[in-house]
């Protein structure tokens, strides 16, 4: 009854009274698992009230004495918890709590301490963390290859994020999705790298063809960026491939050519639709 109690205060946020109700079974000589403090330490976690999942996770570890020990689940609910709170410290030491109980983190604990570093730009520690994950027989995921992107990207280490897309996956048996190259690509393309976006669309290309969505969006970014001779690019990689594009979005690119009076470019966005036969009806010639 007091389990039931407790999971309805928290599932209406009423973290008061779940404390209460907890307190209560405490008083009451019930007996406490990991299961119901990590049910509270979750609730807390969900209201962004940090401080209080951990009281409540100190008052778990004075309870190991009695049995009741945090689990790999506890440790990554506290974990994501301090990560997203910006306290990259206190969750470092949890993964030390975890080491201490010989608990094993997962992958997402690791995705989440990574994404930590992100936030606090600490690529050194990012690269050490990624190194043990992978030492400690830790398979990553796409996932966890777009926290490093983002890493990479924001310390500006574009030539090591597109060596990461290039390698990493395979390395560790991971079948590439193409998402993780279409957020490279658009990375670069707002720092206005447009030859480093061109060549993570030609791995995008070999390695993990795109949706004519995907392809749509980079030409689409392209364009309001005004970088024309990147979209171009793309473009003729696109009909040399043979994907699959949306005649607008090609046509958009071409209007913008047209605006700029570039006749050039023009010619070769028009030659490119021929060769995947796209037409748009209605559509204005040059």
């Amino acid at each position: 009854t007091y389990g039931i109690l407790l999971d309805c205060c928290i599932n209406d946020k009423q973290m008061d009274k779940a404390l209460e109700v907890f307190n209560s079974m405490r008083q009451q000589g019930c007996a406490l698992n990991t299961v119901l403090y990590t049910t509270l330490i979750k609730g807390f976690a969900r209201v962004e009230q940090v401080d209080r999942a951990m009281e409540v996770y100190q008052q778990m570890r004075s309870d190991d004495l009695h049995g009741v020990t945090p689990d790999v689940i506890t440790f990554s609910i506290l974990i994501k918890a301090n990560c997203d709170a910006g306290r990259l410290d206190k969750a470092l030491g949890l993964l030390e709590g975890m080491m201490e109980l010989k608990l094993c983190p997962d992958e997402v604990i690791f995705n989440n301490l990574l994404a930590g570093c992100v936030q606090e730009n600490n690529y050194t520690l990012a690269k050490r963390l990624y190194h043990n994950m992978v030492a400690g027989g830790i398979r990553p995921s796409s996932a966890t290859f777009s926290v490093l992107i983002r890493m990479h990207v924001a310390c500006k280490q574009f030539d090591e994020a597109v060596e990461l897309v290039k390698t990493e996956p395979s390395a560790r048996g991971v079948k590439p999705e193409p998402r993780l190259f279409l957020q490279l690509a658009q990375a670069c393309l707002r720092d206005r790298q447009g030859r480093r976006a061109a060549d993570v669309y030609k791995l995008m290309l070999e390695q993990a063809p795109p949706t004519a969505v995907m392809t749509g969006s980079l030409l689409g970014t392209c364009a309001k960026l005004n970088m024309l001779s990147t979209g171009v690019e793309l473009l003729v990689l696109a009909a040399g491939a043979r994907v699959c594009v949306d005649a607008h979005d090609a046509e958009g690119l071409r209007e913008v050519a047209v605006r700029k009076k570039k006749d050039a470019y023009v010619d070769e966005i028009t030659s490119a639709m021929a060769q995947l036969g796209l037409v748009v009806e209605g559509a204005g010639q040059a």
